[in-house]
């Protein structure tokens, strides 16, 4: 059989064998290119996500509450009712069982940038698309999202995806295993971020309508357990209160005031919003590159053939695209202690876009997927060479978190929270790495917010601080302001804890600095 298909290719012309090579190359190239998109989750052990730590912690007071040694229930009580957050936490603590703190972490970054791309092939597939087109998730791995360490908006992207794929091929054909599916993926994307699991729900909700009301209760089922959590997160939980408060636009919202950004402003910040995560040029130019490909496949490719159920489903989810652009000029920047909300969607406004793209055929079409696939690698690329050069700025925080005894209480002063090579403030919760791995209570701390597993106990919490206090170390007085703590991890500065009778520097290198204070 393997021969007669030898001498089949070898008799068509070279355009049909050419065909038929690509169609056996492409699904592994675009393998490769999504296996080398983690490359940079790996590559360093301190990875410049900006909140990374703060997960970090978080998943480590979980798994090891109750540890004497590092005191954590000395000054923490688990909540986890109250964070919608609650499925990325407790797989991080299951993989915690089994690998360390971090590598879980990482494992579940893995899992979202490897999801991302092949749950929008599968999205493709179902609608009757080229999945080749799944390549453009590829430049758009490295985002300010992923980099700022959103990583449950992150880890929710992919669920929505193949929620949607779900729902569509359950519009296609009725399947109860599929739809036991959809229920627990739209259950489990409520539980990692809302608004990708919004767009989820109204997706599979506009494509499973149709043919009477009976047919599309029927259809409706599986997306009633993730309706059900939604309304009583917004009900029960502080968060979800605020959420909803957010979600009113202008001041008729009860609580603080909803602050917006003009037009003009949002339109200019798009490309910070996306892939330009670096201090170089060459993100934005591949992102400029990105969008180019974008109007060629527009210009030179062509929507295909499909079967009148996919043709409805598409029209249906179509409206998914312009809704999550129009939210990014409509929807607030921030409202209260909830940052960023209209950034969350150009993003997603890209990623619902390529089922709608027109594909190219013949030699256009290897042209043009061959010029994205290269664009996704140099992206890649370009982010590696960042966080290797980034490790080297990390410096000697290994050699000042080992000075600071297991279970203390420590407060982080953060005077050079920046980096050359990477943009954001990669360094502005290293504190909380100590936590991580010594144990203890340190500040700042994502404890307070409402959307933390964790919360301090009342009778062990340390004193209030203001708003942006860890953005103004400068501001703080180790003599007034640091009483509570018996250890400070200083990067840059040292600023005024030099001058402090009460506190001695036990460690002082190039970067770090590790001050103990002296109690009578």
């Amino acid at each position: 059989m393997e021969d007669a298909t030898n001498d089949e290719d070898e008799g068509a012309p070279w355009r049909v064998r050419l065909e038929r090579v690509a169609t056996r190359i492409w699904p592994l190239v675009f393998a490769g290119l999504v296996l080398a998109s983690v490359v940079p989750v790996w590559r360093v052990p301190y990875p410049p996500i900006q909140d990374l730590p703060q997960h970090l912690a978080a998943i480590r007071i979980l798994v090891d509450h109750g540890d004497p040694a590092l005191r954590f229930a000395d000054y923490f009580e688990l909540d986890l009712g109250r964070t919608q957050y609650l499925a990325f936490y407790l797989v991080a603590v299951l993989l915690s069982q089994v690998v360390s703190v971090a590598t879980a972490t990482k494992l579940l970054i893995t899992a979202s940038l490897v999801g991302a791309p092949y749950a929008l092939r599968r999205l493709l597939v179902a609608l009757g698309r080229d999945p080749r087109l799944a390549l453009f998730a590829l430049p758009l791995a490295w985002n300010a999202h992923l980099v700022l360490g959103f990583l449950n908006f992150v880890a929710a992207i992919p669920l929505a995806l193949l929620g949607l794929a779900l729902a569509v091929e359950l519009r296609q054909a009725a399947n109860r295993r599929k739809a036991v599916a959809l229920g627990a993926l739209t259950l489990v994307c409520f539980y990692t971020h809302v608004v990708p699991f919004g767009f989820l729900g109204l997706g599979a909700a506009l494509v499973l309508m149709g043919e009477g009301w009976r047919a599309t209760v029927e259809r409706w089922l599986p997306l009633v357990p993730g309706g059900v959590a939604m309304l009583a997160w917004t009900q029960l939980s502080p968060a979800g209160q605020a959420t909803v408060n957010a979600s009113s636009l202008g001041e008729a919202a009860a609580g603080p005031t909803p602050v917006f950004s003009p037009w003009g402003r949002a339109f200019g910040e798009l490309p910070g919003w996306l892939t330009d995560v670096l201090h170089t040029e060459r993100d934005e130019q591949l992102l400029f590159v990105t969008g180019l490909l974008g109007m060629g496949f527009l210009v030179a490719g062509r929507l295909p053939e499909t079967s009148p159920g996919q043709l409805a489903s598409r029209d249906r989810l179509a409206l998914l695209a312009p809704l999550a652009a129009l939210a990014y000029f409509v929807a607030p920047t921030s409202y209260d202690w909830i940052w960023p909300i209209n950034a969350r969607f150009p993003l997603l406004a890209l990623l619902f876009l390529v089922p709608f793209l027109p594909a190219p055929r013949g030699l256009r079409a290897h042209a043009l997927f061959g010029a994205l696939a290269v664009v996704g690698a140099l992206h890649v690329s370009e982010v590696v060479r960042a966080f290797d050069a980034f490790d080297d700025e990390v410096g000697e925080l290994d050699e000042a978190m080992a000075q600071v005894p297991q279970g203390q209480r420590v407060a982080g002063l953060i005077f050079d929270r920046g980096s050359r090579v990477v943009r954001f403030s990669p360094f502005i919760h290293s504190v909380a790495h100590l936590q991580a791995v010594r144990g203890g209570a340190v500040m700042f701390t994502f404890a307070d917010f409402p959307q933390s597993p964790i919360r301090y106990r009342d009778d062990a919490r340390p004193p209030p601080v203001p708003p942006r206090w860890e953005w103004m170390p400068e501001r703080v007085d180790p003599e007034r302001d640091l009483d509570w703590y018996d250890w400070v991890l200083v990067r840059g500065g040292p600023g005024r804890i030099a001058r402090a009778a009460s506190f001695e520097a036990v460690f002082e290198g190039p970067r770090w600095s590790v001050w103990r204070k002296d109690r009578p």
